[in-house]
Formats: C-alpha cells, structure tokens, sequence
C-alpha cells in the first residue's frame, strides 16, 4: 500500500455525500474514524468523518460543512451489518453516538486487538506503532493535535483520510494473529464490550454535592485534629531559626517515612517501614500507631478523592464522567481513571454521596464469591464444586472444616477468618502471608501457630485446589497462561506460583463481568437506562423508577447467563438491589 498518494473524496455538500454514500452503504467492511475539537465527546464536536471502503476512494466528511438538513442522512450509515473497524473505537463510538448516530452489526477494535494479541515487542498499540509494526508502514502523526477547529488545510485532510485506510489492511493482519494464537472468542467478547464502555463514559455517575461537601468539611476536621495530636505524641522534628532569628520548633513530616521511624523510635516503636501492614500489628499495642493509621486513612480520602472530585463534574451533565481503560491489566480486568471510581473508599459515607437523577434508580448487581467460583471450576475441586451445587456457603464450610466442626456449629467469627482462609489460600498463601492478610483485611487476629494448621487442613479439605497448585509449582517453564475464556496473559522469565494462580482465576472473573457488560447494552437501551460503573465483579444500572424492578430481573440473568457462558459445572450467582445510592447494597 503506498500511504503517501491515497485517493479520497473530500465531502463538503450533499450531492457528494449521496455519492459516497451509495457505496458506503454496499460495503462490507468500513475503516472509520473521526476527528474532533477536542477529547470531550459531550462539550467538543466531531470535525471530520473519515470512512474507508476497500477498492473505492477513501471519504473524508466535513461535518461543519455539512447543513443539519443533510446531517440527517449520515446518522444510520454505521446501523449495518458492515463490519466497523477503529482504532481506539470507544473514543469514536462516543463522539458517534453523543451527535445521534446509531450502530448495529460487529465492530473491530484494532488497539484492543493489539493488547489482546500481547506481542511483547510492542510496547505502545497507537495506531502509527501498528502500522509500522505490522505492516511496515511509516504514519506520521505529526497533523494529529493541529487545529481542526477553522480552515483546515490539505495536510489535514490527507492525514485524516490515511487514518481510516490503514485501518483495513491493519485488520486483516491482526486476523492473521488472532487465529494464529486462538483468540477470537477473548477479541469478539472485548469488542462487544466497547458499548458498554462508551455507554458507562458517555451517561458518567451523579454525584450529590451538598453530602460530598459535607463529608470534605468532616475528613478535614479530623486531619487537622489527628494532625494536632500526632505532633503532640511525636514531638518536634527540631529547631528552626527564623529572617529574624528567632527560634521554632518544626512538626514531623507525617508523611515521611523516615521522620515518622525516627520518632517512633524515641518513644521506644522500633519500625522497619510505616507500610499499613507493619503499623497494623502493633496498633492495638500503642495508640499512637492507631492514630497513625487514621491520619493515613483520613488523608487519602482528601487527596485521592474528596479535595480533587469537584473538578470532575462536567459541566454541561453536571455528572462525573470517568475514562475506564478496558484492558487495563495483564488479566484482562478495567482500569479506570479521571476519576478512579473503582477506588472510591467501600464504606457508607462515600458511596452514598453518588446517586441516580430524580425519578431514577440504581439497580446494583455483583457476582456472589466469583473468583472462588473461578478457582473451583479451574481446579476442578469436587469438594468446592459440590459445595456450590448445593447452596453451602463455601466461608462457612471452610470454617467447619479447619475447625473440625458441624456447619450449623460455625460462628460469625469463625466465617470471617474463613474468609481470609478462602481468598488468601487459593493463592498460595503462606502462613505468615496468611497471618498477615487476615488481620490487614480481615481484622482476624490468627497466631502464626493457627494460620499453619488452618493452611493444612484447607488443602485436606480441598484437594482439587492442592493438585492445582502442585501442577502449577512443577510447570516451571511457563510462559503464558489462559482464562477460561482464552485470554492469553504471558509473562517474561519465570512467573511466581502467585500470578500463574491469580492471573487465569481473576482474567475469567473478569471475561465474565465483560460478557455480561455486553450483553447488557440492548437491555439498558430498552429500558431507558444506562450502564453508569462497574468495579471488576459489580455492575451499576441506571434506570427509571417505573422499570426499576424489570432492571434488575434483566441485570440478574444476564450477569449470570454470562457466567454460565464460562463456567460449566460451578453455578454463577449475581445479588441485585434496587437503591436510591451507590451506598445501598
């Protein structure tokens, strides 16, 4: 393919544009893109529309040219059984979607193609690295962050144009690869998925300010007075002469690691480090520690969110709307960012401060014990999966079982270091790990005595999962490891027994979450509603208080068709609830 001596049409009226669209509507496969003002899909607007046919010219559309009479023929061009190909297609989708064009038929992804594909040679998945990578072409970019805003010019055009051609050729190679490594159901899963994404970015969450505000001014309060006491227990970190001098003494860097050691250390603490899993062993010792804790605590909360949040609220929405990253790890789960809405703290306070609109409801879902589910079904525990063929509460059945007692017999207590038990086991734990993660997490207070027996009786009790890992320990030479779903996570040099466990259980987990999430994209649109967050195993609706409880019979059966999609002896188990507030579930 020679880039550099394209031949487009440059669409500026409508008798073009009924020229182009008469063989757009024909073809099979459509390279698309777009180029926009600016990043916003709600507050910028699409400048041009490039579209790419193979063996016909490529279309470049410019929308502000265009007359809204005319627009209006554009609007059903990609709801077709055509097969859309982007790069990057959740950015288009939204700008797309957000200017009334509807989509129906398959889509291709060709960056998410890219990152499910894992070569390790290549490090960015931008479309000038794909092109050069796999087709040994030279993109410039250069014309990329030029102004698109005025008169554009022909280098503008030209680049806009190369955008969408490339995009057929680039496809058929990363076919080429994703047949070669047996992909296809992981590449139609995450494409599927790009609805969901765009439709979670584009509707974005509510947040109720005056309860936000409120719950700044409280954290506030209490950093200032742990602040005061802190200084108070720890003293100063010495004298300071001041322009006039006068002597001071000077507070310790409470968030410096090595001035909150020193300080400790005079009151007779000796810490290696202040990581929250050292201070949580002796705070039940010194009160000083606790205090610690809770400044750390308090302070994340003001800085992670409650300080930077405002200035995520869109202005013309007045919601919040996050960039979610859809293979944002090795294993294929989200990431998300701009705000990070996964990470917003768990307790009441904060997640009761994001709400539906008036009229509206949340129907909340998540996946009940999905990774123990996982990991039963990957290691074929007879014990595990009977347990859950049943109805057993698998925490209680593994306290019953390291206490060799009668289920019924289980206490509260014991049930929540089964907890610890169960998800820290199923990883290869060992029992210092285990002692650990029990009282971190947990607030289990385990001697290293107990954790040892506990760990012993799990893998009695458990043989599937003690077989899995034995299998796992021996097959030193691993290189990459599946989910049930096919995602293909490789690793460079010897992968530690932790993440050849942890990476197939939570990548499935997350296939199935993704599964659910598309099929989830035609039911939220019949219902008036939208998908507004999902946290790895937990899935947000928004919906009209009329169709509130439809909602949530649909969200429950999709999320669990999508498990049974995967796992075919463990049943899947998805607990909804219809709220007022994120905090309600």
């Amino acid at each position: 393919m020679d880039i550099n001596n394209l031949d487009y049409i440059y669409v500026e009226n409508e008798e073009k544009l009924d020229e182009v669209l008469s063989y757009i509507r024909e073809a099979k496969v459509l390279g698309v893109d777009t180029e926009t003002t600016g990043l916003d899909p709600i507050n910028d607007r699409i400048r041009l529309l490039q579209i790419a046919c193979t063996d016909k010219p490529a279309v470049v559309i410019d929308m502000f040219k265009l007359k809204e009479d005319v627009l209006y023929k554009l609007k059903n061009v990609f709801d077709s059984s055509s097969v859309k190909v982007f790069q990057n297609a959740k950015f288009d989708v939204e700008f797309l979607t957000a200017n009334g064009f509807k989509f129906s038929g398959a889509i291709f992804d060709t960056m998410l193609a890219s990152q499910i594909i894992g070569d390790r040679k290549l490090q960015r998945h931008g479309l000038g690295a794909l092109a050069a990578y796999y087709l040994d072409i030279n993109l410039p970019k250069e014309e990329q962050k030029s102004d698109f805003t005025g008169a554009l010019r022909k280098e503008q055009i030209e680049y806009a144009a190369k955008d969408a051609v490339i995009l057929l050729p680039l496809r058929e190679k990363l076919i080429e690869e994703i047949k070669r490594y047996r992909l296809i159901e992981i590449c139609k899963l995450e494409f599927d998925c790009v609805f969901a994404v765009a439709d979670m970015e584009l509707s974005g969450i509510k947040l109720h300010k005056e309860k936000w505000n409120k719950l700044f001014e409280k954290y506030d309060a209490q950093l200032k007075e742990l602040r005061t006491k802190l200084n108070a227990e720890l003293g100063s970190q010495g004298m300071q002469t001041s322009m006039f001098g006068e002597e001071t003494s000077v507070d310790i860097n409470l968030d410096s690691q090595s001035h909150v050691i020193k300080a400790l250390a005079k009151k007779g603490i000796q810490l290696n480090t202040t990581s929250h899993a050292e201070l949580v062993e002796y705070k039940d010792k010194h009160e000083v520690i606790k205090q610690l804790i809770d400044y750390r605590r308090v302070s994340k909360a003001l800085q992670g969110f409650l300080i930077p949040m405002a200035q995520y609220i869109n202005k013309t929405t007045g919601r919040i709307h996050s960039s979610y990253r859809q293979i944002g790890a090795g294993s294929g789960r989200f990431s998300c960012g701009e705000p990070n809405v996964q990470q917003i703290p768990r307790g009441k306070e904060f997640r009761e401060c994001f709400v539906p609109e008036d009229g509206y409801k949340f129907i909340i879902a998540d996946y009940s014990q999905i990774e123990l589910r996982v990991a039963a079904e990957i290691a074929q525990d007879k014990t595990m999966i009977e347990a859950y063929k049943s109805g057993e509460d698998l925490h209680s059945l593994t306290a019953a079982l390291v206490a060799n007692k009668d289920i019924k017999d289980v206490t509260k207590a014991e049930r929540q270091s089964a907890k610890a038990i169960n998800f820290g086991l199923i990883y290869a734990m060992g029992a210092k790990g285990l002692q650990g993660y029990a009282k971190t997490v947990y607030g289990v207070d385990m001697t290293l005595e107990q954790a040892e027996i506990f760990r012993e009786r799990f893998f009695d009790a458990y043989k599937g999962i003690a077989n899995w890992h034995i299998r796992m320990k021996r097959a030193s030479d691993i290189t990459e490891v599946r989910t049930l779903a096919g995602r293909r996570c490789t690793f460079e040099g010897e992968a530690a027994i932790t993440t050849l466990l942890n990476t197939p259980v939570q990548g499935t987990a997350a296939d199935i979450a993704k599964k659910a999430l598309g099929m989830l994209v035609p039911a939220a649109r019949e219902l008036k509603g939208h998908i507004v967050c999902t946290v790895h195993d937990e899935i947000l609706l928004e919906v009209p208080e009329n169709l509130a409880e439809e909602a949530a019979l649909k969200l429950k059966a999709a999320m669990e068709k999508a498990g049974e999609y995967y796992l075919k002896q463990v049943p899947v188990i998805a607990e909804t609830t219809i709220a007022d507030s994120w905090a309600e579930k």
